[in-house]
């Protein structure tokens, strides 16, 4: 009970209030990461009122950090979670109860920017490129981006954990280190200012599966209805996000707190059409990430992605014509 007082005091302070639904359902939490475009379906099903359409009292609560929020599902003080999926396979991987259910963002939304003097990639050998933390998303494709390109992470470049990506930038700017992995953002600030970006990751064709919704099978199992009637106000918030400009601009200038209008507009034609229609979990994309984190943590060599993402609540929702009857409606 504590915590999730807790929880629910941080959501009020971090996050404008929601407008008052009437509850058919106890109240169901959903905790977010981070507030960035990754949760836009998300937060487009709360704004648009797709979770009460659908008989659930949805509340969105920010947390700090995949452990945060992997410690509140675990607990049951959320029933769900936003979650990268490296986040959600290292659960895994430590005995947790976690599985990602839907897919939010399959596709790896970094630029590598680096400081102005250098042009090419090769020009980064001998150099120091920061990222989040080891294990990470950035970690993860720098180090697959520096291999694709010849250059061995830790020896022909040397890879630090420097932060966020503010912190991250900062350290670029003032030559700490000379590059780093951005997400859309901020690599769009970082170019306007001058750095450059040597490679759009969401452009190179990498299978990758960024972020999606997180639970425990537990959870499912005793709430199966629930979780499908979550997963079809996703689908329809989603898609409400990606065909209606203006009030896809509007959810994220409301939850990003950016009053630039640029930064809200490159990031919507960033993301929307990106963003997949049916949110099923990127199976390709999760045995990208078991594959590499199965060279530092040999447990991941003996799962099998689908342990870790289970599309069969989307599967079934789709085999009922629910996602095709969304997507012909404007």
């Amino acid at each position: 009970m504590r915590a999730r007082i807790v929880l629910t005091l941080l959501f009020f302070s971090l996050v404008k209030p929601f407008p008052a639904h009437s509850q058919t359902h106890s109240t169901t939490y959903v905790g977010l990461v981070s507030i960035t475009p990754s949760n836009a379906p998300v937060l487009a099903a709360s704004d648009g009122g797709y979770f009460k359409k659908y008989g659930i009292d949805v509340k969105p609560l920010v947390m700090s950090g995949s452990s945060t929020a992997i410690a509140a599902l675990l607990s049951g003080d959320v029933g769900f979670i936003t979650i990268a999926g490296s986040g959600l396979i290292n659960a895994y991987l430590g005995g947790r109860d976690a599985v990602m259910i839907a897919g939010l963002i399959n596709f790896a939304p970094y630029d590598l920017i680096v400081s102005k003097e250098i042009r090419r990639i090769e020009e980064l050998k001998g150099k120091k490129l920061g990222i989040a933390r080891f294990g990470g998303s950035a970690d993860f494709l720098a180090r697959w981006g520096l291999e694709k390109n010849g250059l061995k992470p830790g020896k022909d470049v040397t890879i630090l954990q420097t932060g966020g990506n503010a912190e991250r930038m900062a350290a670029v700017s003032q030559g700490a280190i000379q590059a780093t992995l951005l997400e859309q953002a901020f690599a769009y600030q970082a170019k306007k200012a001058g750095f450059r970006s040597l490679m759009d990751y969401s452009t190179v064709g990498l299978d990758y599966q960024h972020s999606g919704i997180g639970t425990t099978l537990s959870f499912v199992e005793k709430n199966r209805d629930l979780a499908i009637r979550f997963l079809k106000a996703l689908i329809e918030g989603n898609h409400r996000f990606k065909t209606d400009r203006p009030f896809g601009m509007k959810v994220l200038e409301r939850h990003l707190r950016v009053s630039d209008v640029d930064i809200i507009q490159s990031a919507y034609d960033y993301y929307a059409p990106k963003i997949p229609t049916d949110l099923h979990v990127n199976i390709k994309g999760m045995k990208f990430l078991l594959d590499t984190t199965a060279e530092t943590n040999p447990k991941a060599k003996s799962v099998k992605p689908e342990a870790v993402a289970v599309n069969s609540l989307i599967q079934e929702i789709e085999a009922s014509g629910f996602i095709k009857q969304v997507a012909s409606t404007k």
